[in-house]
This record gives structure tokens, sequence and C-alpha cells, in this order.
């Protein structure tokens, strides 16, 4: 049996290959489930490992392995978790072999030696003492170079080559799934549960996990404020879906909240990113410096094959139109303007609202109240091949096509808003549009209208397409 007498407590750094009578004090930052090894003798004779990532100080990380009987591996895998600080006390301590095949499934580290514990030689408790928020810190420090992942955009983009690789993620929770148990094909009971995720360069994409203690820490992940950075997260094709996703595994490192330049200024963006599908289109709409410069000529039954085309990598397109508008209701009882919190863009009932997002700075209470107030219109778009509905005309694009601002035309009476309308309704055009592929959010093309001119009919023969 162990012993305690004589322990000496050593750094990972301080390690050296076959050191005996030593204690190592660290945070656990990753763990994975126990795997039992079952032999011809019985269930007596049946004997498994148990794997955790120990880190001691912002350089240095191992990986820690525990056999022992099936009881015995369940239970420290019951007790110790992610986010804890423990003692480790009594490990063998050996050299990693170059190339050695455990490393494949195991978490990367920056340890020359791996240590071994057993049940009957090593013993692990929770550490306790003053410096127990000095070993928590390094929760928010990454296990990879803070600034080399991969952007979402690049998965989206590349995710079928990559099939089954591995990546390094940093980006922000979306919303959190509900924690489902499943059967695997062994009959085993699982646990896991999707997360979305976005960044700068996407607006989602779903991770699951399988780690029962990952899937258990986000329960705390907030949308809009956790920020995680994802090492060793495997991009997998998923065939009911249909479409790329991620997934965590034995090496997977997931570092919430990291202190680096590059999380938070993420957080900064996440804050007030738009995410729907709606939200991401008016924005990219609004953004648009020059519509002038849109010139492609598509018919409508064009820009929908386009849109629904998935072989095109691209998230959105521009497209220019040569058709009729056979709806623009500014003098009925539709909704002409709306009111945004301008936190989170969520829409609200007028503009005395209080915004209701808790996940919203302005919502929570933390931002003093703030609406904006912009045209919020639909119109319909048709030519000789089909329609396109519901059309948004949405901000300073409707005042361009208006060809007024938001406090003239509030400012105008029924008559003027029916002449303004009258202008456009039923004439030729060409309108400037740009497209929002379909998404999981959104299985209909989303298009707004960016500009709209009336077209001359020398353009109308000479530029619309036969189809």
């Amino acid at each position: 049996m162990y012993s305690d007498a004589g322990v000496k407590h050593v750094s990972l750094k301080a390690l050296g290959p076959g050191m005996t009578n030593v204690m190592i004090v660290g945070t656990i930052i990753a763990k994975q489930n126990p795997r039992m090894v079952k032999k011809a003798g019985g269930p007596s004779e049946d004997r498994g490992v148990f794997s955790f990532t120990l880190r001691d100080s912002p350089y240095d990380f191992i990986n820690v392995s525990c056999w022992g009987g099936e009881n015995f591996l369940n239970g420290l895998a019951n007790k110790f978790h992610i986010g804890e600080v423990v003692d480790i006390i009594n490990p063998k301590v050996t050299l990693r072999q170059a190339g050695e095949q455990d490393t494949r499934f195991r978490p990367s580290v920056t340890s020359p030696f791996q240590l071994t514990m057993s049940e009957n030689q090593s013993r692990i408790t929770h550490h306790e003492g003053d410096d127990v928020p000095e070993y928590l810190s390094l929760l928010k420090l990454p296990t990879k170079p803070a600034s080399d992942f991969f952007t979402l955009a690049d998965i989206h983009t590349n995710g079928a080559s990559m099939h089954s690789e591995t990546v390094d993620l940093l980006t922000v929770v979306r919303s959190v799934g509900p924690v489902r148990s499943i059967s695997a094909k062994d009959g085993r009971r699982l646990i896991t549960r999707e997360v979305v995720v976005f960044d700068q360069t996407s607006n989602g994409l779903t991770i699951q996990l399988w780690c029962i203690d990952i899937v258990n820490r986000a329960d705390h992940w907030r949308p809009r404020e956790t920020v995680l950075f994802l090492a060793d997260m495997r991009v997998e094709w998923n065939m009911y879906k249909r479409s790329i996703m991620a997934s965590d595994g034995n090496r997977t490192v997931v570092t919430e909240n990291p202190d680096t330049p590059q999380a938070v200024a993420l957080l900064r963006y996440a804050r007030t990113a738009p995410i729907q599908a709606t939200a991401i289109l008016d924005h990219l709409a609004n953004s648009l410096p020059d519509p002038s410069s849109i010139r492609q000529v598509m018919t409508v039954q064009q820009l929908l094959d386009r849109a629904m085309d998935r072989s095109q990598d691209d998230a959105q397109f521009t497209a220019l139109i040569y058709c009729l508008i056979n709806n623009l209701n500014l003098d009925g009882c539709s909704r002409v303007i709306v009111s945004r919190c301008s936190g989170c863009q969520l829409p609200l009932e007028d503009e005395n609202s209080c915004c209701v997002n808790l996940e919203c700075p302005i919502g929570s209470g933390a931002r003093t109240p703030m609406v904006d107030t912009s045209f919020d219109l639909r119109v319909t778009l048709v030519d000789h091949t089909g329609s396109l509905e519901n059309c948004r005309l949405i901000g300073s694009a409707a005042e361009r096509v208006l060809n007024c601002s938001l406090d003239e035309f509030m400012a105008m009476s029924l008559d003027a808003k029916t002449q303004l309308k009258w202008q456009l309704l039923l004439q030729r055009c060409a309108a400037r549009v740009m497209v929002l592929r379909p998404s999981s959010d959104n299985p209909r093309p989303l298009v707004s209208l960016l500009a709209c001119s009336l077209a001359e009919p020398s353009q109308l023969t000479s530029c619309i397409p036969i189809y």
C-alpha cells in the first residue's frame, strides 16, 4: 500500500524519469470517461483506465492515467472533475514515447513525461490551501497558441475535405441545447448535448458534446457571453442533418472565457452581433457601400436556382433583376417602421418599450436603454420567370429607394404616402438585391432590396435574360 511518508511536492517542470515519493498539485483541464478492457477470465479480471490532463503553470501540463477495477475508476471519475485542483500522490513518472499510439487519443501536452497511477500504489485528493485561486486561474489559458485557430467560415468552406480531422476553434456560445441520453451500439447509455457557436465569420456551427464533464459545464454557458477556445475538435459531416458539425473527443480541451486579446475582441463583437438570419441579412444590406456596383443580371428563377445550389461556397451573393414591384404597402395596415433595441436589435413594440432580452447588455440593465427606429418594409419582385415574395427593404436602403428620410415619411399625409407608393408600384424597375442562402435556421433564401430605380425600355430589351 502507498504511504505519504517522505512525499515531496514537485512541479511538473521539475519532474524527472523514475522519481518516486512525489506529489504534484494541479488543475484538471481535461478528462476522458473511464474505459474498461474486458478479459476472458471474467468480471473479476476486468481492468480499465481513467485519464485526465493536469496543469500546474501557464506552460506545463501533463496527461495522467489511473489503472484499476471498474468500481475504483468510476468512483474517481464521479469524484474528480474538470476545473478542480487536486493532489497527485506517489504516481509513476515515465517518459512519453515518440509516436506512441496512446498520444493520438489524449490531449497534446507540453511535458515530456506522463504520470501513471494504480489502485494500490497512488492516491488523488482534492487540494486545500491558499494557492487554490492561483491554480484555478490556469483554466483561462488555452493549451494551444491563442492566435492560431480556424474560423467557422474555414470549417463551412473546407469541411468536406477536413472530415475526421481535428481543429482548434475560437468561438462564442449562441445557444445551448438540452442534455440527451442515447443508446450506443454496444448497449451503453451515453449522455450528449448540442451547442451552437458562432464567430465573426459565421453565424453558427453545431458542436456535439460527449464528455460528461463538458456536458455538465455547458449548463453555465451563456449565449453571447461565454467564449470557448476548443482545442482538437473533430470535424464531421452529419448525414442526418446534411451539414458540417464538430464534436469533442479524447484529445479535446475546452477553455472557457480564455484570457487572450482574441477572445476579448470576439466577446465585444458577440454582444451586439447579428446572429439570426434576418439580422445578418439586414447587417450586410446596410453595410454594402455602393449598390450601383452590382451588375450581374439574373432572372428571378436564376436567382432562386443559385440560392438553392449546395455546391456554391458563398453564404450570400448579389444580383441585378429587371422586374415589377407589385407589392409596396406604404399607406395600409402593414408595418412600415420598426423600433429595435440598439444592443441586440430585438424588435420592440414601440420606441417607449424596454428590451426584454436578458442576454443583451441593455435588456439585463447593464447599459442605458437606447432604441433604433428605421424603415422595415416587405415588397414583392416579379418578372417573367417567377416572383420573390417578402423581400426585405430596411433602413438606409429603404430611404434610398423611397427617396425620403424616415422623419420626412413620418411627417407625410396619407395621400402623400399613397403618391409615393405609386411612383414605384407596378413600374418596370432595375432592382439590386442581396441574397442570403438557406441555413439550418432558415430553410428558404432571404432577399433584401438594396436599391431600385425605374428602368428604361432600352435597358429591358438589352439586359433581361431569356430563361
